[in-house]
């Protein structure tokens, strides 16, 4: 291949990367935005690609959403920002917490939409799932210390206690602002913490 005819395929990769990367962000702004189910029409009008052409860059909407709960994990793993895992308690539970309020105020809308869809594919599922590692990995670094010396269903209570379904709950059943729903899960983290250091865990 000429260098002309390599540059024009060069440019035409490098057009359709940025396309591509053009619907994805469409349709997570859209899901930011509280638009439930996004259609195709309302993913081209936002980015500015047709109709057809999303369907070139991807096979259907499901492709489409694997590619949105990828970028969103990117999105995720960037949020989740390095915590202490020393110093006095009451300080990592605060920064635990403060940092899980940020995060779950973030990514809920794109989060509801991949639970919404985990049932019927399974490389949202597996990005959902890899998530929940990450969460759990980092109750487990901030409490390192408490955690030594205990049996494993506390981390599991701690990571269950933290969890984004628990934020949910707190938001949307219970109706709590993230102030309110922030101190519910300092209030709650705190308990599990003591009754582990007083033997009642």
């Amino acid at each position: 291949m000429d260098e002309t005819a390599r540059a024009v395929v060069d440019g035409r990769v490098q057009r359709g990367m940025r396309s591509r990367t053009a619907v994805v962000d469409a349709i997570l702004d859209l899901l930011v935005e509280g638009v439930t189910q996004p259609t195709a029409q309302m993913v081209s009008d936002r980015s500015g690609i047709s109709v057809r052409s999303i369907f070139r860059l991807f096979d259907d909407m499901a492709s489409l959403y694997q590619a949105a709960a990828a970028r969103q994990a990117e999105r995720l793993v960037a949020l989740l920002v390095p915590l202490a895992d020393d110093g006095p308690r009451a300080d990592r539970i605060a920064a635990l917490v403060a940092n899980r309020a940020d995060v779950y105020e973030v990514i809920t809308p794109v989060r509801r939409a991949g639970v919404r869809l985990a049932d019927t594919s399974e490389p949202i599922a597996r990005e959902l799932r890899r998530a929940a590692v990450l969460f759990r990995s980092q109750v487990a670094r901030s409490f390192r210390i408490e955690l030594a010396d205990a049996g494993p269903e506390m981390l599991d209570a701690l990571d269950l206690a933290t969890c984004w379904e628990a934020w949910e709950r707190l938001r949307t059943v219970q109706r709590l602002d993230p102030a309110a729903a922030a101190q519910v899960l300092t209030i709650t983290v705190t308990a599990l913490l003591a009754a582990e250091q007083t033997g009642d865990a």
